[in-house]
């Protein structure tokens, strides 16, 4: 395990490898913190967009009233890396425990916007994909099951990655109402005003969560109707087709029975007749289907 302290930032991170070392890491938190109370024990989800999609990191955020410790997994938290290097960048006038906490939670609200904004380009992609096959299939075949897969497979992880920012944009929420909760009791030097505005920020994100969702659904239901719709013209095909074929086999199960008298065979004609006759039958249940609309 190990650790590294701000001290003019009043910000310790600790740095854990298993489970063993969660535990003396949180029972240091304990330790660290100063005055009566240890502290409020907080976990927190970070998702930071990359190349191949979204990384997921979590944290536990130890509040306390003089110092804000973070326990973090193998080297670090990457993004808390960065809220580091800036705040020792920093050159304004120290504003403690709350400083600290309001640098993380603008950091994982910037990171959950940043993979919404990508969210969006993945669903405009799943639809224009959907667009290039349909496009590509023409009239003749269309989109069926067989190209669900690798549409599906968008979806899903689009899926997943929304809602691991909704969970972390709810948490950031929550640590920044706890933030505007200590500036109210006097144990910060946020201003009132500061707090609010990182609030709404995440309702606000939170609320664009929402909407996303929504339209994924409404994007996802889309794709599958269409394909049902494509799927569905096969089964219209295979019943015109059936509609043309059963007269022609009904009249040849009639002519295959043994019949001892069967006079029309020797009618003038009767080749023709019987013809004409399987025609009808054909196109008269063809032409209803097509009158009632079902052959669009």
């Amino acid at each position: 395990m190990s650790l590294r302290t701000l001290t003019h930032r009043s910000w310790t991170r600790v740095m854990v490898t298993g489970p063993e070392e969660l535990e003396r890491a949180e029972l240091l938190g304990t330790t660290v913190s100063d005055g009566s109370e240890a502290g409020i024990r907080f976990p927190v989800r970070f998702v930071t967009p990359d190349p191949a999609g979204a990384t997921v990191s979590e944290a536990t955020v130890l509040l306390g009233r003089d110092e804000i410790i973070t326990i973090e997994p193998g080297n670090g938290v990457p993004l808390l890396q960065d809220v580091e290097a800036q705040l020792h960048w920093d050159d304004a006038q120290d504003r403690g425990t709350g400083g600290v906490g309001l640098a993380i939670v603008r950091a994982g609200f910037q990171a959950n916007a940043e993979s919404l904004g990508r969210i969006e380009s993945d669903i405009r992609r799943v639809r224009s994909s959907v667009a290039v096959l349909a496009e590509d299939a023409g009239d003749t075949r269309g989109i069926s099951v067989s190209d669900l897969p690798s549409v599906n497979s968008v979806l899903t992880d689009i899926d997943a990655v929304l809602s691991q920012v909704s969970y972390s944009v709810g948490r950031l929420t929550q640590l920044g109402r706890l933030l505007r909760r200590q500036a109210a009791e006097g144990e910060s030097v946020l201003p009132r005003e500061e707090l609010d505005a990182l609030i709404q920020q995440g309702d606000a994100l939170a609320g664009r969560v929402e909407f996303l969702v929504e339209r994924h659904r409404f994007h996802a239901r889309g794709t599958a109707q269409q394909i049902s719709t494509s799927d569905l013209n096969v089964v219209k095909i295979f019943t015109v087709l059936w509609a043309i074929l059963i007269p022609g086999s009904t009249l040849i199960n009639w002519y295959g029975q043994n019949f001892e008298v069967m006079p029309e065979l020797s009618w003038p004609y009767s080749a023709w007749v019987q013809i004409i006759g399987v025609f009808c039958l054909a196109v008269i249940p063809i032409y209803t289907v097509k009158r009632a609309g079902q052959l669009r």
